[in-house]
């Protein structure tokens, strides 16, 4: 009986603390969870309060003053760094009707090893009332071993507003993007595979219980591609998703979305009235298994149907162009720090298209350390 009622205790005192973490008081949530922590719970609700508690931490940084970052180094390997078919020739015929025809610059299959190197911080100023503005910006570097022209850097600076009201969450963000990678085209004048982008965001976030949590998404974006202006495209882009957790062994998570995007072309093709417009419909589905407090197991899969609007707008034999791409991840994670975490994972993406010259496959192994900065 004495049990039964201490087991009651915490039930009731786990049910409280998440009634103060849903109504957004999260002074009064830190410490009911805290207490529960220091109640030595069982495994399975240690990790659960562990994760109320990143949320609660991750919650305050954006209602006090502050900065918060993080910063990552990895090694990997790429067994496809361009995205091309093994065949190019044959792919090259089957999409344009010409034969003959041997793969140079971009269009040759290269592997390599690499090193990358990226970092994130942004500092958050509260306004009152739940309001908060923020701005922050991204960096990632990657170099590839015999391959330094594929060498690429990623530059990102944005910054907006947020609202935090109880269990619903806005915000409201603008942002501007920069990708150099010089590429191996062997044309004059030299076609590189930058690009550059302007962004408006806005997104909602609601935590329809103390487990799930339901979003939506709207952006629009320029996207200019500055040596090759066939490609400039603006783009709507909307997504919905689903967070859920299950309070069981492994306390597990899954992350559920779902998108569509309309891509209008900028410019025709040279002489035509053809362009590279298209449209995109997709799902991503991500899932975690915690093995040890410390230990995430983690995998990912995700489609990606692309259709173009114009026929023969990426091939002169094939009419209406389709891309389907598939990706699946499989990974795991270690947190050897309170605040750093080293993760292992191996990708493959396959895009079957119907013009050969889209058609491949892709491998990607790779290891990395993170550290949060608070």
């Amino acid at each position: 009986a004495v049990m039964g009622r201490e087991i009651w205790a915490v039930g009731a005192q786990m049910d409280l603390a998440r009634a103060y973490f849903m109504a957004g008081s999260f002074d009064l949530a830190e410490a009911a969870f805290r207490g529960l922590a220091a109640s030595n719970p069982p495994p399975v609700a240690q990790q659960t309060i562990n994760r109320y508690l990143e949320a609660i931490q991750a919650r305050k940084r954006q209602t006090t003053p502050g900065w918060s970052g993080w910063a990552e180094l990895g090694l990997g390997y790429d067994d496809n760094i361009t995205g091309v078919p093994t065949d190019f020739g044959a792919a090259a015929q089957q999409s344009f009707g010409i034969t003959g025809i041997e793969a140079t610059g971009n269009s040759v299959k290269r592997d390599a090893g690499y090193g990358s190197a990226s970092g994130m911080l942004e500092y958050s100023h509260p306004l009152g009332g739940g309001w908060g503005l923020f701005a922050g910006g991204e960096v990632r570097a990657r170099g590839y071993s015999g391959e330094s022209d594929f060498n690429s850097l990623y530059g990102d600076a944005r910054a907006g507003a947020a609202l935090n009201d109880g269990p619903t969450q806005w915000r409201l963000v603008g942002g501007y993007y920069a990708f150099n990678q010089e590429g191996a085209y062997t044309g004059e004048p030299k076609i590189t595979n930058d690009r550059r982008s302007a962004y408006a965001q806005g997104e909602w976030k609601f935590m329809t219980g103390t487990k799930t949590q339901v979003g939506l998404g709207l952006q629009y974006s320029q996207v200019r591609f500055p040596t090759n202006e066939v490609e400039d495209f603006n783009q709507i882009f909307l997504q919905g998703s689903w967070l859920h957790s299950v309070e069981t062994k492994g306390v597990p998570l899954f992350y559920v979305s779902a998108f569509v995007s309309d891509d209008s072309a900028v410019n025709n093709l040279p002489g035509t009235d053809i362009d590279k417009s298209k449209n995109l419909f997709g799902m991503r589905g991500y899932a975690q298994y915690s093995v040890t407090p410390a230990v995430n197991a983690f995998s990912a899969l995700g489609f990606v149907l692309r259709r173009d609007k114009d026929p023969y707008a990426r091939s002169t034999t094939v009419e209406d162009g389709e891309d389907q791409f598939g990706e699946f991840l499989l990974g795991v994670s270690w947190q050897f720090r309170k605040t750093c975490a080293m993760r292992a994972q191996w990708s493959y993406t396959r895009n079957a298209s119907n013009i050969d010259l889209y058609d491949f496959k892709r491998n990607e192994v790779s290891t990395a350390v993170r550290c949060d900065i608070n």
